[in-house]
Formats: C-alpha cells, sequence, structure tokens
C-alpha cells in the first residue's frame, strides 16, 4: 500500500500536468530571450546603419589611408555578420526546440501549446 502510494504521489516525466509546466517555462524563458535578443540585435543594427556615418567620420578625423579604409570597413562588415548569424542561430534553436516538445504532446496538448506560443512576443 504504502509503495502505491509514493508512486502515485511522485511527479512524473510521464505526467502531462509536468510536461505543461516544463513546456510553459520554457516558453517563457524563450520568449524573454528573444525579447532580450531582439533589443539587443536591433540596438546593434540601428548603430550599424551610424557605422556608415561612423566610418566616414573615422576616415575624415584620422585620416585614412585607403588600406586602414579598407580594413576598418572589412573588420565593421565582419562585426555586422556576426550579430546576424547569432539571430540566425537563436532562431534555429528556438525551433528545435519547438520541435522536440511539439513531438511529446498528444494532438489536445499540441493545439493548446500552439495558443499560447502564438500568444508570445516574437
Amino acid at each position: 500500500m504504502r509503495d502505491y502510494m509514493l508512486r502515485e504521489d511522485e511527479a512524473s516525466w510521464h505526467n502531462p500536468k509536468v510536461l505543461l509546466i516544463l513546456a510553459l517555462i520554457f516558453m517563457c524563458g524563450l520568449g524573454a530571450g528573444s525579447a532580450v535578443t531582439q533589443y539587443v540585435v536591433h540596438s546593434k543594427i540601428a548603430r550599424s546603419k551610424s557605422m556608415a556615418s561612423r566610418l566616414k567620420d573615422l576616415k575624415t578625423s584620422l585620416i585614412l589611408t585607403p588600406d586602414q579604409e579598407q580594413i576598418v570597413n572589412k573588420e565593421l562588415d565582419d562585426y555586422a555578420k556576426y550579430y546576424q548569424n547569432i539571430e540566425e542561430e537563436r532562431i534555429s534553436v528556438a525551433e528545435h526546440g519547438k520541435q522536440k516538445i511539439l513531438q511529446v504532446l498528444n494532438p489536445e496538448q499540441k493545439k493548446r501549446f500552439n495558443e499560447m506560443f502564438d500568444q508570445l512576443p516574437h
């Protein structure tokens, strides 16, 4: 009798409530991470747009040679590409996580999960 009570009271990974709670925690983390990433990426993009004007300022203020200007321009381009790659990886990881969660849910849970996911800030 005691063994039965312990098993029923224990949280199980197969319990739909536990899975739903974990999915909600994951989605909240994903939403928060996405919001922070979007803010950071957008602020970097705004900065990168002004980098062209900064390059012009650097060129005139520092009197850059054509070789120096080429190197500085290349570094700024690499910087912009780096942030674009991070955003693409974030999207890929988020989609992979979503698909893994959907694999363990039944059709009704998938429907509710997708409804909750659609309400998250993108």
